[in-house]
């Protein structure tokens, strides 16, 4: 049976630090939706938060199309975004069609914590600047300043990592890996 380990949280919880180590532990493929966004820009140009929200939702339907793939072919692998309600119904199908078993890791940090991180991030222009983080910092300071959405539980179990006091990785990957032996 495959399994999808599916890293998911709000911007700057730490997805992509914890879906590198966990892909590069377990030598798995690991399938990032900004990586994919970050081709359509280097392909197609970087244009305003309107044009950043439409390449995430091509970035989305590419990601869940290779999970797909990877899952019905029997292949484990991470898969790494910020899951919204349409891409988890999604991504739960193509799990249920392929038999596959889905392991749902929630990162989150304290919404402070969160909300420094982006300001920082967006101010030292270390992403793609097809993401337009300084365009879309009130949009994401609102959302971080809400209550978290409860979002539907994905599969064979959730597990949380908090970030808010650092990214030591070793605690979660031995727990997913108590999980994945089960």
């Amino acid at each position: 049976m495959a399994t999808a380990l599916v890293i998911t949280g709000p911007p700057c919880a730490g997805k992509s630090t914890l879906a590198a180590a966990l892909a590069a532990r377990l030598r798995w493929p690991l399938l990032a939706k900004d990586a994919y966004k970050e081709q359509v820009f280097e392909r197609l140009g970087v244009g305003d938060r309107g044009w950043s929200r439409r390449v995430s939702l091509l970035a989305w339907d590419l990601l869940l199309g290779e999970a797909g793939r990877l899952l019905a072919a029997g292949a484990d692998g991470v898969l790494e975004g910020n899951f919204r309600e349409p891409q988890r119904h999604a991504l739960a199908a193509l799990g249920a069609a392929a038999g596959a078993r889905l392991v749902e890791v929630r990162v989150a940090a304290r919404a402070e914590v969160l909300l420094a991180r982006f300001r920082e991030r967006a101010g030292r222009g270390e992403r793609h600047p097809g993401h337009v983080d300084l365009e879309a910092l009130p949009e994401i300071e609102r959302e971080l300043a809400a209550a978290p959405a409860a979002l539907t539980p994905l599969g064979a179990g959730t597990l949380d990592w908090d970030t808010s006091d650092g990214f030591d990785v070793g605690p979660l990957l031995a727990a997913l890996e108590r999980r994945l032996a089960a």
